[in-house]
This record gives C-alpha cells, structure tokens and sequence, in this order.
C-alpha cells in the first residue's frame, strides 16, 4: 500500500472530510491485545486528545494517557480494534503525545473484513500500512494513496512494544442498509454515511461530532463555534447526507448547551453530485429560521420534502453550538409517507454501560467488584466475592423450585432496539451469566420498576449494555426485556425459581413502542 507522511498542520486539509472509524465514541472497541501491563488499550481510541498528567501514578508506574505495554518484548505486541462501523480506510493518526521515551518506536497496521457472525481468530489480515518510524510525543499522520477496500476491523503492530497515546483510523463509512427503501431514516447520522464536508468555525468542538450515536457526555462532544461580535453573522456547516433522499423532519438537540445554545437555526438542502458543493450552488430551505433554547431536543416538520437533496447545510444564528442534529426522511426512490409523520416525537433512551451504581434499583450486577466481602481461597490462589447477588424465592406455599438452565440467545437483527412489552417474575429473582468466551462485545438490559396499579413505569425506564465479563440479577418483580444478544451467540447460565403455574413464573405487559439507540453496535438509525 503507497502511502505519504505529512505534517499534523496538514492533517484537515488531506483527512478532514473522513471520520474516525475507530473512535469509542463511533462505537470502536477493542477485541484483543497481547499485553497492557502500562496502560490500557482503551484509551488509545478515546475521543479527547491526550492528557499530560505528571506526578500522577498507578500501581504499574506512571500514568499513561494511551496503551503501553511491558519492556523487552522479543516479538512485537498487538492490539485488535473493532471499528464503530466498517467503511473503507484513508488514513492515520498514530499519536504519541507525552511518550517521550516510553512510545513505540515503530507500528504498522493491519485490516480484516470479519462477519458479525465470524470470528476475529479466523481473520484473513492485509496489511495497509507498513511499518513506520514513531518519534515521541509528536502526531503521526499518514495518508493513504487510494482508499482501501471495506474493512470491520483494524490491527496496529506494535514494534516491538512500548507507549502509543492515540490512534485514529480515517475513512468513509459504508452504510448497511435496511432492504425497505422505503423506510424512515436519519439521513445525515455517521453510521448511514453522513459527513460534515465543510464548517465555518470549529473553535471549540469538530463539527462531525453532531452526526455521533447517542448524545454524548458533555458540550464537548457537540459542535461550538467562538462568539461572533459581527452583525446578522451565522456560522454553518455542510452535512453529505449518507444517500440522496426526501427530509421530513429535523431533530435539534442543545443537551449540555445550557447558555451557549443558538438563538435560532435553520437548514436548507441542494442537490449535487460533487463531494462539497460549489460555491455557486442553489439552496433550497428545508427549515426556515426557528428558534431553540437551552439543554433540550426540539422537533421541527420539513417543507420541500418533495424534493431530492445530497447536502444540508445547517446554519447557527448568530453563533454558538448544539449536540446532535438529525435529519429524518427516505431514500432516493422510496415512498413519501402520510405527513406530518404521525409517531414524532417518539419515545427514545440511549443505552449506557452497565454499572452497579446505576443498576441498583433494579438488581445487582454480578461481577468481581472490591465493595463486597472479598476472602482467600484456593490455598491463596484465588480470592471470593461474597453474595455478588440477592437469590429470591418468595413462592407461596413454598412451592417453588430452583431451575439452573441456560437460555442460548442469538443476536437482534434489528438496532435501535424497539421495545415493546416487558417481563417480571413475580416470586423470584432472575440472574444470568454469560458464558462467552471473549467472542462477544456485550449484551443489552432494559428495565424498568412498576407503577402503583403494578404494571411497567415507563418513567423509570432505562437501558444498559453489559460487558461479556458481567451476569444480571433481576431483582424479583421487577419489569425487564427479555434478553437482547448484540454482536454474537450467546450461551447464559440462568438460575430461576419456578412452580407449575404459568403465572406464578412469569408476566408480561406490553407497552407503547420506545427506541433504544446502542452506540457501537451496528444497525440503521431507523423510527
């Protein structure tokens, strides 16, 4: 593969209209990695830049903002990354910020096309990237000579080991999707395709983070421009849409912007074959200028949705920043539905990770945690968590009997996730624990507690996705989806009370239809 180094300066120049497909806030995640004595290879693709942080230790040594693995490796280390979605690949970003003389002193990277029903140990890997030279604590940005084919995963070498603080993977999506054209999505999110091609002011915050999953964890994760001193000033950015289509509806989201929100926004669209378009270009109002306001999701109903649009550009009047924008509507070629559409705006949580923490209204979660009673056994080999999770059996009559059965559950086809009804049982917890084998990323949890009349609280909804190292425990009567797989088969060993009366088991209640978007996990962003 022919390749060019160039200088950080001229990094939004040549890879500015790509994402970073390997990013945690993409979804990115990392699959396997031969060593992370140092520092975890996690924080290689976190989206923030990376700290300095002197003085600050761990129990290894210094701490290290990046991955960093042991001294003296004979071979070299490796570090799998599953990528938020696959797409074809531009460029690099391998960044050893604050390694000064702990970073590794070479890398190359390798790619895979891996099935989400494969499996990453019978990859067939291309190298894309041959090994390069690393200096310390400086940015190190390649550039590809043509975009590579499709890949779902990247593997960056590590020569032979040592420190890497970032590594970003530049390149366009490639958008899976649904066999109904004539279904409802959003046009301009990442995971379909949409790119920010050009921006007037990123002062604060990269424009592109407004077509993310989900909706992130503070201001920073949205678009900020500086504050304009100029009369009627706006600043703007130009979306690609993922495909040319019709626009009936504009999300707004200002979360987290709760006094730099813009007074008003507008949108408007133009049709063209050009990846930016020309200055000269004609656009069409989509949304004329409406007014926002603080830490909220506002919904506006499209006009023109009769025509076809490629771009959309969104205007912040006078200046200021937003979370998300989302532009609902169909492909090129798919029916315009009965408008205004009749499900807006539709009931939807975003998927967390799963945490004792926050999951302690609804039950435990089990795992190896220090906040529990810890002992030796083994003859020291081993240390026991005790009572990781409350086991119930509130049968009357005491006619309930212990049933340890495993459940084998395949992955959902459809993401978002669509609720519609839940579960309880009525007399007994519920624990599951699973039995993966390091093949899967995770699974999801939805749960919710009761109302007075005993049927599901909606109010109290909440989602979470739970690593492969982490079992459930739901407390008994409390309302939850039956078990959503995400990424792969998976085998659960569940222990549950039972009797013979259907009833007594298990009740379900069906309810209005709720959206749960999974960040990281591949899917349409449908309605």
């Amino acid at each position: 593969m022919v390749y060019k180094r160039i200088n950080y300066e001229d990094l939004k120049a040549n890879l500015g209209q790509y994402v970073d497909l390997a990013t945690s806030a993409m979804g990115g995640s990392i699959v396997a990695v031969t060593d992370e004595f140092f520092a975890p290879a996690t924080r290689m693709i976190s989206p923030t830049p990376a700290l300095h942080a002197p003085g600050k230790h761990c129990e290894t040594g210094h701490w290290m903002d990046g991955w960093e693995t042991k001294r003296h490796n004979r071979g070299y280390d490796w570090c799998i990354v599953k990528l938020g979605f696959s797409g074809s690949i531009r460029g690099f970003d391998i960044d050893t910020s604050w390694f000064t003389g702990n970073q590794a002193p070479a890398a190359s990277v390798d790619a895979a096309f891996i099935p989400e029903d494969g499996n990453v140990d019978d990859a067939q890997w291309v190298e894309i990237l041959p090994r390069v030279d690393l200096p310390p604590t400086c940015h190190n940005v390649f550039v590809l000579e043509k975009e590579t084919a499709v890949y779902t995963h990247v593997r960056i070498n590590n020569h032979p080991d040592g420190g890497i603080a970032r590594f970003r993977v530049y390149g366009q999506v490639t958008p899976q999707w649904s066999e109904n054209i004539n279904e409802v999505v959003d046009l301009a999110f990442v995971g379909n395709g949409g790119r920010v091609v050009n921006a007037t002011n990123e002062h604060y915050a990269p424009a592109n983070n407004v077509l993310l999953p989900g909706n992130g964890e503070n201001a920073d994760d949205g678009w900020q421009t500086k504050r304009s001193r100029i009369p009627e000033h706006s600043d703007q950015i130009v979306i690609k849409l993922g495909d040319k289509g019709h626009i009936f509806k504009v999300e707004l989201d200002t979360t987290h912007f709760k006094g730099n929100y813009p007074d008003k926004f507008k949108v408007e669209g133009t049709n063209t074959n050009n990846e930016v378009p020309s200055n000269d270009a004609e656009w069409t109002t989509i949304l004329a200028p409406s007014s926002t306001g603080p830490h909220s999701q506002f919904y506006f109903d499209a006009i023109n949705h009769d025509q076809v649009f490629s771009h959309a550009r969104v205007s912040i009047i006078p200046d200021g920043g937003f979370k998300r924008v989302r532009l609902y509507g169909v492909r090129q070629g798919g029916q315009i539905p009965s408008l205004p559409l009749s499900n807006f705006p539709f009931s939807s949580i975003i998927a967390e990770p799963l945490t004792a923490e926050k999951y302690a209204p609804f039950g435990e979660v089990i795992e190896a945690r220090q906040t529990i009673k810890v002992t030796s056994a083994n003859q020291g080999t081993a240390s026991k968590h005790h009572h990781v999770a409350k086991v119930t059996n509130a049968f009357p009559n005491n006619s309930g009997n212990i049933n340890l059965c495993v459940f084998r559950s395949a992955p959902t086809k459809q993401l978002p996730f669509v609720v519609k009804m839940f579960e309880r049982h009525p007399y007994s917890s519920q624990q599951f624990i699973p039995m993966t084998h390091g093949q899967t990323r995770g699974y999801l949890v939805v749960v919710c507690l009761n109302k007075e009349d005993g049927s599901p609280d909606l109010s109290t909804i909440r989602a979470f996705v739970a690593s492969p190292t982490q079992g459930i425990s739901y407390r008994q009567g409390v309302w939850h989806h039956p078990m959503v797989t995400l990424d792969g088969v998976t085998d659960f060993a569940c222990l549950v009370h039972e009797n013979d009366v259907d009833n007594d088991n298990c009740q379900e209640a069906y309810v209005d239809k709720v959206i749960v978007h999974v960040p990281g996990f591949h899917g349409n962003a449908k309605i």
